[in-house]
């Protein structure tokens, strides 16, 4: 009778349990806790390999890394590409903002369209391009310049660290864009029309009083880009790998998948552990930046009144300026990439080229190989999105909503995969699929281990949409639904998700496009069972088949159609700064 009312005791508190789970937040936090583990454990994995040797835990790694003068040379490689990269970034990014939000510039609302296409467009289909242009050997503006100007040697040389850099800083310059546009959109006109008043002339005004004020916005924006720039791995490894020019993170793949002998993942890791150190660092004067920037406010209520500088004539430079970025980022890369698809083997345009064009490249891909690297990718496509929105909306809940004492631990983890490159990560998975699992569990080299490590390395940009969403939503709608008797997981998919849908498909569309285009991450962890397009393109690329290489990123781009268009349709004007 005792045991009966016992079994009967513990099944009514397991019972309770199990409804206390799924009714209170337990599952919201236990699902943003999951993720967040994960992040925690891959960079745990990366400094564990970066500290062990045969004999134990030591320095060695390190010391060998910058004793040795390769490394030392991929260290400075990286630095003068990411400064180069800047450079290029905030030039053609500057005076595109302030023709956008601060001058009556005809037809200004397109500007953000291109820019913005310049985002989507992956940094290896703009590499391949300039390497076409402007390679020494092959480059067709090198060879018409030879020809046409009797010269010996190529005037152009894009396969060094500073035309490498010049490339990335063209891609990059559409996402600087985006973050100093905001800048310009919030300064209040008045000090500029003083200025105006007293005589003073359009050029001094921006360099005594506009250029001044919006600092804070393009320090931070240089601060952003250059970590991007520290690992970027599309355009060195397009550009740069074949010529022996290494970055961090070509230097990392090329530790790690060495084309003779082992692997050295020590040295691969002491490389990413630096890495980390200045991804943070630099993360935290972002931040400081950032948050320093109140200093500089001039807007002030009802007393901002944006007013435009008229540009008379000049409105031609403007839109000429505009166009150039364009042409030199979209426009020849795409047109001399469609050319080289066409062609058996590349040389510059003529008409005697024009006989041997023909659709052979696109018959002569590994067909079956596409497809399979096709179905991998939409899978990946499909899942990563939905799986770091489903993360990022508890996450965001946990830090917005809950009141829990985590809730800042949680907000510091989600930064860590905006600050930290994502070739760690993978580096991290890589050695966790390794030397942490045990050998039965099949992880390593699988959809899924590329599925984790994409997850992962978004997560910081589905929380960053979903907190200022959450912001903006009042706590009284959630407290209502609890004084009706929902719990909060009810509360979140009944009342807030549906108004979070706006920002749902924004960053679930933007999430697929990114997904659709990393190379990086996908090429770290390559086997043979789950090659994305990306990493096919470039093995056909590193194999010396560059026309087909061409023929299949036009194909890519063109497979990539629809995402942009509902990119465009839902989700262009939610932009965030966080979004690369």
């Amino acid at each position: 009778m005792m045991v009966a009312e016992g079994v009967h005791v513990w099944e009514t508190l397991r019972g309770a349990s199990r409804r206390a789970f799924w009714t209170g937040p337990t599952p919201l936090v236990a699902l943003g806790g999951l993720s967040l583990a994960a992040v925690v454990v891959l960079l745990l994995a990366t400094l564990e390999v970066a500290f062990r040797v045969e004999e134990g835990y030591t320095f060695k790694n390190f010391f060998d890394l910058y004793a040795d003068p390769f490394s030392y040379k991929s260290l400075l490689n990286t630095l003068g590409f990411a400064l180069v990269t800047v450079v290029t970034a905030l030039f053609f990014a500057v005076p595109t903002a302030w023709l956008a939000e601060r001058t009556d510039l005809p037809l200004r609302g397109a500007i953000y369209p291109l820019m913005t296409l310049g985002i989507l467009i992956p940094g290896f289909f703009t590499a391949m391009g300039w390497l076409f242009l402007f390679h020494p050997r092959i480059g067709m503006v090198n060879n018409w310049l030879m020809k046409f100007l009797s010269l010996d040697h190529a005037p152009f040389n894009i396969t060094s660290v500073a035309g490498m850099g010049f490339v990335q800083g063209l891609g990059l310059s559409s996402l600087a864009f985006v973050m100093i546009a905001s800048s310009f959109r919030a300064l209040d006109p008045a000090l500029e029309e003083s200025a105006q008043i007293h005589g003073m002339k359009l050029l001094h005004r921006l360099r005594t009083i506009t250029v001044p004020l919006i600092w804070p916005g393009i320090l931070a924006t240089g601060i952003y880009i250059f970590t991007i720039g520290l690992a970027a791995f599309d355009v060195p490894a397009v550009i740069g790998m074949a010529n022996r020019i290494f970055t961090f993170s070509t230097f990392v793949y090329m530790q790690s998948n060495p084309q003779e002998g082992m692997p050295n993942y020590g040295l691969a890791g002491a490389s990413s552990g630096a890495m980390i150190l200045i991804a943070l660092v630099l993360s935290w004067w972002y931040l400081r930046v950032v948050q320093s920037s109140h200093r500089y406010a001039v807007v002030r209520g009802k007393d901002y009144r944006p007013k435009p500088v008229e540009l008379g004539r000049w409105w031609i430079a403007g839109w000429a300026f505009i166009a150039l970025k364009v042409i030199l980022s979209l426009v020849l890369p795409g047109l001399v990439l469609v050319w080289a698809s066409l062609i058996p083997f590349f040389e510059p345009f003529s008409t005697s080229a024009l006989e041997r064009v023909s659709l052979d490249n696109f018959r002569r891909i590994p067909w079956e190989g596409f497809w399979a690297a096709a179905q991998n990718s939409f899978i990946l496509v499909a899942s990563v999105p939905t799986l770091t929105a489903l993360f990022g909306l508890a996450i965001s809940w946990v830090v917005i909503r809950s009141g829990l004492k985590v809730s800042g631990l949680f907000d510091v983890l989600a930064f860590l995969p905006h600050a930290v490159p994502g070739i760690v990560f993978a580096l991290g998975a890589l050695m966790f699929a390794l030397f942490w699992l045990p050998a039965f569990l099949p992880f390593y080299g699988t959809l899924f281990l590329l599925m984790v490590v994409y997850v992962i390395e978004r997560i910081s940009f589905a929380t960053r949409v979903y907190n200022s969403t959450l912001i903006q939503i009042h706590r009284e709608l959630d407290e209502a639904g609890y004084v009706f008797g929902l719990k909060p997981v009810t509360v979140v998919w009944k009342i807030l998700f549906p108004l979070l849908a706006p920002a749902f498909l924004y960053s679930w569309v933007w999430m697929a496009l990114l997904t659709y285009r990393e190379l990086t991450i996908a090429a770290l962890l390559v086997t043979q069972r789950n090659i994305t397009l990306p990493v096919f393109i470039w093995g056909v690329f590193s194999g010396g088949a560059l026309t087909q290489a061409a023929a299949v990123s036009v194909l890519l781009v063109l497979l990539m159609s629809p995402l942009i268009i509902l990119y465009f349709t839902f989700g262009r004007r939610r932009f965030s700064v966080g979004a690369y």
